[in-house]
This record gives structure tokens, sequence and C-alpha cells, in this order.
């Protein structure tokens, strides 16, 4: 389907397990690709909406957590997807233009407004009034400021959780052990919204009491996991015990689980629909499937990766969202059908093989008419994937804003620059803290000539530059005491972008 000004479409929303509504209020057909503005409705049902309720719908104001009180209004790709369902056309509601730009989604906006409605006003209150102030509080003996939304006890330790309370609109906690007092805190605190627990020496954690939406966790040593209604995304971390137990209400159906370079073997979660997987050196989407039968949304971002069995993927006829980066190990042949995914509404793959890439282009490009999300980019030759094996800029060939030359020079100076480091450390000399000086400012250097010409280097690249280097230092043998900060602080000096 193709939005069209006044169309009124329903999704249905997993989180509040009813259906949810937006608008399109208007179509901007001034650049490249035409797109659609579309506003979230204040409207919930477990029916799609019956004609009399139509003139009764009105555009959703969004105050939660930090929102000013606002609509929810952003642009969207015309194209609308298989899972949402045309209503009516009605005059618009609103006329505004905006520069946000989104997805369709399944209504998280919404989900979240009607849940923070259901906090106690006095506490919403609360919230807001903090989030407004300018003064400050006292924290284990230091001046905080009263409206602080993220605390980590790496930056300020403390001992009794309960002293976080000096923070009402605190949202987001971060610690790297198990603090007094810790559960009663969670419980009693509907605001945070994120939490990233590390080192905390537990066999088995209950988080069942909390409003949590997004845990991070480090597995190291759990047999038992115990998660709230709430939950959204399951981060985990550390190395995951083979059989640990994972006790969802939902048996995972309401969760995103995220985890690094493998699929733990894990119990409980067999109702999970959405899987989120980074780092991939190899992975069998047999696996897969015999494990999460029920997957509604993969994900899957490679080191870059190889997937085996990827012919596997057509027998997970649930699946709606399919997306891959940096993985191949896969041919034409394993590409599956349209007619085998027949929900699939987004698919999104980045440098994949390139006879798979051109299969995939061919088999789908019907169902784009149809709301399917399709976009396959940067096809790579086998002797691609060869050259580029150990290149951290690999991401840089094919990107729109980095032309060819630059992702080439990129690629060539890491190669000089480590193998240099690899020859220095195999012969250290007396001037080796020197001579690795010397390294850093040359590295650095290429990559400021390459900005200068037409500067390119945003916040990702400037890490992937940084990040980058750091595994070339970290290269140097601990026993020749080399200040590595010392060496980064250099690089943080010399950059220019």
């Amino acid at each position: 389907m193709i939005a069209k000004a006044g169309d009124i479409y329903c999704v249905y929303n997993k989180s509040l397990k009813k259906y949810t509504a937006c608008q399109v209020t208007k179509i901007d057909e001034s650049g490249k690709k035409p797109q659609a503005i579309i506003i979230s409705l204040d409207w919930a049902s477990d029916e799609l909406p019956k004609e009399e309720e139509l003139a009764l719908m009105k555009p959703l104001y969004i105050d939660y957590m930090y929102w000013g009180g606002t609509f929810n209004i952003k642009r969207v790709d015309v194209n609308v997807p298989s899972n949402y369902v045309y209503v009516a056309n009605v005059k618009p509601l609103n006329n505004e233009d905006t520069g946000t730009y989104g997805g369709w989604n399944s209504g998280v906006e919404i989900y979240n407004q009607f849940k923070w409605l259901k906090i106690p006003k006095e506490q919403r209150d609360a919230f807001k009034a903090a989030d407004a102030s300018s003064e400050h509080v006292e924290f284990e003996g230091n001046k905080r400021r009263l409206n602080t939304h993220s605390e980590n006890d790496m930056w300020h330790d403390f001992d009794d959780a309960l002293s976080l309370r000096v923070f009402p609109c605190l949202s987001s906690l971060t610690v790297t052990k198990w603090h007094k007092n810790l559960y009663e805190y969670l419980n009693s605190n509907p605001f945070i919204r994120e939490l990233v627990i590390e080192n905390h020496g537990k066999s088995s954690l209950d988080f069942s009491e909390t409003s949590i939406d997004r845990l991070s966790i480090d597995m190291t040593g759990m047999d038992e996991l115990i998660l709230n209604d709430d939950l959204s995304m399951l981060f985990l971390l550390g190395e995951v015990k083979d059989g640990c137990k994972i006790k969802s209400p939902s048996s995972g159906s309401d969760l995103i689980l995220h985890c690094d370079s493998s699929l733990p073997k894990i119990q409980g979660l067999e109702g999970l629909e959405k899987l989120y997987i980074g780092k991939i050196k190899e992975l069998d989407i047999a696996d897969i499937l015999r494990e999460y039968p029920k997957l509604r949304e993969l994900r899957l971002w490679g080191n870059p990766g190889k997937l085996t069995n990827f012919a596997n993927i057509s027998e997970l006829s649930n699946l709606e969202v399919l997306t891959t980066m940096d993985l191949f190990g896969f041919t034409a042949e394993e590409v599956p059908k349209p007619e085998e995914l027949q929900k699939l509404y987004m698919l999104w793959m980045d440098s994949l093989p390139e006879d798979a890439a051109k299969e995939v282009k061919k088999l789908y490009k019907n169902r784009k008419s149809e709301g399917l999300d399709l976009w396959i980019t940067k096809p790579r030759k086998a002797e691609w994937l060869a050259q580029n094996l150990e290149n951290p800029f690999r991401s840089w060939d094919g990107a729109e804003h980095i032309t060819p030359a630059n992702a080439k020079k990129a690629a060539d100076i890491y190669r000089k620059t480590r193998a240099t480091m690899v020859k220095l450390v195999e012969g250290p000399s007396h001037s080796f803290e020197k001579d690795v000086e010397n390294l850093v400012r040359d590295y650095t250097e290429g990559f400021n000539k390459m900005d200068r010409k037409k500067p390119f280097i945003e916040t990702i690249e400037r890490d992937e530059v940084f990040t980058a280097l750091d595994g070339i230092l970290s290269l140097i043998p601990e026993e020749l005491s080399i200040d590595e900060d010392k060496l980064i602080d250099l690089f943080d000096q010399l950059k220019e972008f």
C-alpha cells in the first residue's frame, strides 16, 4: 500500500495487547523519495475502530518521562508495511511539519504514554518538577544536579542504593557490583527504565517487581534470572551457563533478546519472538530454528561472520523482520522464496555475498508494492571478503557519505600502521616508545588529511578510527611498560575531526 494524506491505519500493539492507530497527515514529494508524515492517535481497542469512532479520534498528547508535552509526529516511507491495516481516509487532524525521521513501528510511544499515566500523579509531578529544576543536591559528599537522569557507580560510588532517591527523575542506572537495598530501590521506583548490572556475584536474581524496560546483565555464574512484565529488551553479558533458566511472564514472547557472538543455551524463553545477535563469527541458523521457532523478528550482525544453513530461515513462517549485516557463507540457492515468508514486511541485508544479493532483489522486488521494506546494499565479491576480513573500516566501503578512495585510504592506513607495530614489537629498540608515538602521529595525520578536503568523519567514524588504533596499541606487550593512555591522549590532541 502507498500512503495517502488522510489515511488512518491500525497496527496491533503487542505490549498493550490492543490495536493502536496513526494518521497520515501529508505526503512530501520534494525529495528524492516521497515521504509520509504520520501522527499517533489517542485511541486503543481490542478491535479495529468502528465508523462512529473515527470522528472522535484525536492526536495523542505525549508527556511521558522527558517528553515536554507534544504530539508524536515523524517522517516515514510512503510504503505502508503489510502488518498495518487500512481503516479509512478522513481530513488530516494536524498540518504540522517535522524534521524527525523514523519507521512504521508497533506504537511503542503510545504504550509508554499509557504506562506513564498509570503512575500516581504525585510521583509524575515530582519527576517533572525535578527534571525542570536547576537545583543541586548532596550525594555521597558531592554536589550533584537534582535533575540527574543517569548514574553509574564507576562515576560516583555509593553503598546504599536508597541514597539514589535524592534524584527524582533518574531513569538509567549502571552498577558494577551488588549494592545494599538495590532490590528495594528498584522495586519502589517506576522511573528506572534502564539497568546495567555487572560483577554482581549472584547465582539468582529476581527483577519481577521492577519497572525496568531494558536490562543488561552479567550472566557469569547465573543459574536463574526472573524478569518483570514490562521488560522489552534483555542484553546478556558475560558467559552464559548452559541450561541457565530465565523466567519471563510470557515465556519471552514480549521480549527482545540481545546477545553477542553465539546463541546461548538457555531455558524458559521458548516463546521468544525477537532475537538480536551481534559480533557473529559463525552461526548456524538451524540452531535458531530449533530453539526459537516462533521468531517474528531476527536481526544479525557479523564481525564479519559466516551463516550456515541459511535456507532454514524459510521455516520461520512467522518471520516479519529480517536484517543481516556483514554476514556471508550462504549462496543464492539458499535465499528463501517470498511465498515461504508470507508475513515478512521488512528485509534489510547490508554487506552480503554478491550472488545472494542479486537473488534477493530479483525475488522480492514485486513485494515492495505490497509494503515490503526492502533494502539490499553492499553486495560483496569473494575477493573483497578475503581482502577485508581484518579491515575495521570495511563498513566505509559503499557508505553513501564516504568516497571509495577514502574507504581504501582508511584500510591502507590501518594495514600499514598495524604492520609497522608488529615489526616494532618483534624487535623493540631503545627508541621503541618514541617510534610508537611517531606511529600514532602518522596514523592520526593520515585521517586528518583525508577529512580536511571534505569533512566526512562524524561520531560513528570517529569511534571507528579510535577503536582501530586501540586495537593496534593492544599489540604492545605489557612487559614493555608503555603508557597506552598517554598514546590515546596524543591521538586526541592531534585529531582534527
